[in-house]
């Protein structure tokens, strides 16, 4: 029988909300469920989220330095499960998710109940196998106030640890 991993069934006792990211890309928008995200400071007021390095949304963000953080709500499981692996993507929607600009031209998911648009000021973590992208948030949006968010430790789902 193989060792038991204590320090693996420690990280997954962490509180883990999950978010989906969506940045420019090169060619068109991209967009990633995360799920290591933290306030960092009142003020000014700045978020950390970490984002695996090689994928196309921790690549995406750091070149354009400008992303939106939607919180997922607890009815849309399907929404987070869509960006797990993107299968279609086009100028205006991702695994068919509509997008709308922002003011900052940051692409915005429709289905979004809450969404924070992040510039990043800080890129950390060199040693890892995730960037830490210290951001400060430029804008917000609420359209569903008091819906609880969507724990990972809801969910059938693991990462991490």
């Amino acid at each position: 029988m193989p060792d038991r991993d204590i320090t693996k069934e420690v990280l997954r006792m962490f509180s883990y909300g999950l978010y989906v990211v969506s940045a420019p890309g090169p060619d068109g928008p991209r967009a990633a469920t995360v799920s290591w995200v933290t306030q960092a400071s009142f003020e000014p007021r700045l978020i950390a989220v970490a984002m695996r390095k090689g994928t196309t949304i921790c690549e995406a963000v750091a070149a354009s330095r400008r992303f939106v953080l939607q919180v997922v709500t607890e009815e849309q499981a399907d929404f987070a499960k869509a960006f797990f692996r993107v299968n279609s993507a086009g100028p205006d929607q991702i695994s068919g998710y509509h997008l709308t600009p922002t003011a900052h031209g940051l692409p915005l998911f429709d289905a979004a109940a809450a969404w924070l648009e992040c510039e990043v000021l800080e890129e950390a973590n060199a040693q890892g196998d995730h960037s830490l992208f210290i951001c400060r948030i430029l804008d917000s949006g609420l359209r569903e106030p008091s819906r609880p968010s969507l724990a990972l430790r809801d969910t059938p789902w693991h990462y991490g640890g």
